[in-house]
């Protein structure tokens, strides 16, 4: 409930930021007689927008989101309109912010001129003042420099340039440059209107489930042999519910089995809201397979729903839950120990979760930290955790190369947001993740991370 209240007020007040630009522009483009129907067709699919978009909550404590029409009809323009809302605000908020901050300096700027003008027309009062109080002479030589001034303007052409059409020429420019002046305002305003809309549909069309796999070699020196070539496959933010269904999830789970990993670790976010995802999940989890079986931690999506739950269906399945422990198993007589910390903002605090995690770890062998979070890497080095696999940025979900430049917004907010980070001897993959959150967008491909370990330099390299 706290969670559908928050996301409710902070939707509501961007839809409110939006349409009020919007209504702006539209007075501004439009003709007085067009801009009441606007306002009212707006209206009216704003409130469908909403409904669609609201049956998303009752839709998945139903289940009906599995169902493909529901899927098309309702889920996905729903989100499509939550993304293309966000999206918008985010363009009107920066944009507005500093069109305000122009006014005011544009205000200061006008009334400090204000300002010098009267006190230059003090000046000049004073001027003709001591003017007048001056000798006749003076006023004498004045009254010659006016005359000669009056009679040349009396032989000035301005009979030839008549008031009346000086007039109405000056009117017809005034309204042309109006006339223009709005098509450029309605011309300009469509585009900015259309571009966030137009966007979401096309970054949902293109990627939401365009998978790409990751392979990665990673570099050892120090690697046992009987380690090496171990490939560990790794999904996070599976995000089960109303944009993963469990056809999807089966088809990603299937794509995983053909890649034939060793292990398959899962970093956290395995449903998305609530425990009515589970089932489905549940289910599709009997696609995937692994030879020393599945590992996987809890993320912040999987205590809004329930932390409990979740745990206790993914044992019944026969994943390893790792919250707070670790687990050892043998590999060609060589020792692989998985570590796994509960989502660090739920609980207690993050440095307790990796001294439970690592309490009476093996002092040999080869190290893995499963944490849906990136910024527990710095903690794993210090534990000598060799290998530290994440999830939780999405990538930022949005993201793209400019000219073989990355723009990853995302890089503002996680100093390990996306890929891989190589200290040596340890080393941490961020995957972006399966699946979605929030709107059904993503300009970053969801991501299967597959890692091949190894001790050979030569075939690091190639």
């Amino acid at each position: 409930m706290i969670f559908f209240v928050i996301i409710s007020s902070v939707f509501g007040f961007m839809q409110w930021y939006v349409i009020r630009s919007y209504f702006r522009w539209v007075r501004l483009a439009f003709a007085q007689e067009s801009v009441k129907k606007i306002r009212t067709i707006t209206i009216l699919l704003l409130i469908a927008a909403n409904i669609l978009f609201f049956l998303r909550f009752p839709s998945t404590e139903l289940g009906w989101y599995e169902h493909t029409l529901f899927q098309a009809v309702v889920i996905y323009p729903g989100g499509i309109f939550f993304g293309a809302v966000v999206l918008a605000f985010l363009i009107l908020l920066p944009f507005n912010t500093s069109a305000f901050f122009y006014r005011i300096v544009t205000r200061i700027s006008t009334y400090l001129d204000s300002l010098r003008n009267r006190i230059r027309g003090s000046a000049v009062n004073r001027s003709q003042k001591q003017h007048e109080n001056a000798p006749s002479e003076t006023a004498a030589s004045a009254d010659e420099t006016f005359a000669s001034e009056t009679e040349l303007n009396d032989h000035s052409p301005a009979d030839s340039f008549p008031v009346s059409q000086s007039s109405g020429a000056a009117s017809g420019s005034a309204m042309s440059d109006f006339i223009s002046r709005r098509d450029f305002i309605k011309t300009t305003g469509t585009v900015l209107s259309a571009a966030p809309l137009g966007i979401t549909v096309m970054a949902s069309a293109a990627t939401a489930h365009d998978y790409q796999i990751t392979r990665k070699t990673l570099y050892y020196p120090d690697l046992p042999s009987g380690l090496e070539g171990l490939r560990i496959a790794q999904l996070s933010d599976i995000h089960s519910g109303i944009y993963m269904t469990e056809n999807q999830m089966r088809d990603i789970f299937r794509l995983t089995n053909e890649e034939n990993p060793h292990l398959v670790t899962i970093t956290g976010d395995l449903v998305d809201n609530s425990v009515s995802e589970i089932p489905a999940l549940y289910r599709a989890l009997e696609d995937l397979k692994a030879e020393y079986g599945i590992y996987a931690c809890l993320g912040n999506h999987d205590h809004y729903a329930s932390a409990g739950a979740v745990s206790d269906a993914m044992i019944e399945r026969g994943l390893h839950m790792l919250t707070n422990t670790h687990e050892s198993i043998a590999i060609n007589d060589e020792t692989v120990s998985i570590f796994g910390v509960d989502d660090h903002e739920s609980g207690c605090p993050k440095e307790l979760r990796m001294q439970n995690a690592t309490a009476n770890m093996p002092e040999h062998g080869f190290r893995v930290l499963l944490s849906h979070r990136p910024d527990l890497f710095d903690d794993a080095r210090n534990y000598n955790i060799q290998l530290t696999l994440a999830g939780h940025t999405h990538g930022g979900q949005v993201g793209f190369d400019v000219l073989g430049m990355p723009f990853y917004p995302i890089h503002l907010f996680h100093e390990y947001a996306k890929g891989l980070y190589d200290y040596g001897a340890h080393k941490a993959y961020v995957n972006v993740g399966i699946g979605m959150v929030g709107a059904p967008v993503r300009l970053v491909k969801p991501e299967l991370s597959v890692f091949e370990l190894t001790g050979n330099p030569g075939k690091a390299a190639s």
